[in-house]
């Protein structure tokens, strides 16, 4: 209970100091003010498109999250066993870590042009966290487990699946929980760029582009809610 009134102190602090702010500038081409701010985001969530853009940017993540699951998890398995894989992947893993993401989102937009993009630039940002988390579960099971194991059996792949990859589960369940909204903000940022179709990323551009910025700060406001509820959601998950 403190610490959810503590939460919504600091909520009511940033309000006020953004209506001060609001009033200092008078301008609301420039920074509107947060009632007006509220009622544009309370015609948005009443309005069935808003729900139709929020689905297509959750349904593209979820295609680049699962593939990226996939495909990370696999490799990590299989460089944590192999260490020429592991030698061949990591500076690929590197740069990704390091170039902005920004940086991504160009390139692959240059290569890929922007039906397929954003995909690729939200599997790039996501791939490196859960295939290292994978990687350091196999490498960080205990020796004297792995010469068991090798007692038990030689077979490869039953080693890797039945055995090594539930203990590394809960290094590959933390990377999951931290990729998941590093990879909703990073869709939103790369559908602002390329300028999708549809999407939150979009529609945040069209109203920038329109010099509506009670809908980007009401839009703003729908990510905040939506990261919270991952955030939320990936707490209850923990705690299981």
């Amino acid at each position: 209970m403190r610490k959810l009134l503590i939460g919504f102190l600091s909520v009511i602090i940033l309000i006020l100091i953004w209506q001060i702010y609001a009033l200092y500038i008078d301008n609301n081409f420039i920074l509107p003010y947060p009632s007006q701010v509220f009622l544009t985001f309370v015609e948005l969530i009443k309005t069935t498109s808003t729900y139709k853009i929020i689905g297509i940017t959750l349904l593209r993540l979820f295609i680049a999250f699962i593939l990226s699951t996939i495909i990370a998890i696999t490799l990590g398995l299989l460089a944590g066993n192999f260490k020429i894989l592991s030698e061949f992947f990591q500076p690929l893993v590197t740069t990704l870590r390091t170039l902005p993401v920004a940086s991504i989102i160009i390139i692959i937009l240059i290569l890929a042009g922007n039906s397929n993009s954003l995909y690729i630039i939200t599997f790039l940002m996501i791939f490196p966290i859960i295939y290292e988390a994978t990687k350091q579960g196999v490498l960080n099971i205990s020796k004297s487990l792995k010469n068991a194991i090798a007692l038990e059996t030689h077979n490869r792949f039953f080693i890797m699946t039945r055995l090594q990859l539930p203990l590394a589960l809960p290094y590959i369940k933390t990377s999951l929980f931290q990729s998941i909204g590093l990879g909703f903000k990073v869709i939103v940022m790369a559908e602002f760029i390329a300028q999708t179709p549809k999407g939150i990323g979009r529609a945040l551009f069209d109203g920038s582009l329109s010099i509506n910025y009670e809908l980007v700060f009401a839009w703003t406001l729908i990510i905040i809610f939506i990261v919270s509820v991952f955030e939320y959601s990936i707490n209850k998950l923990k705690e299981i």
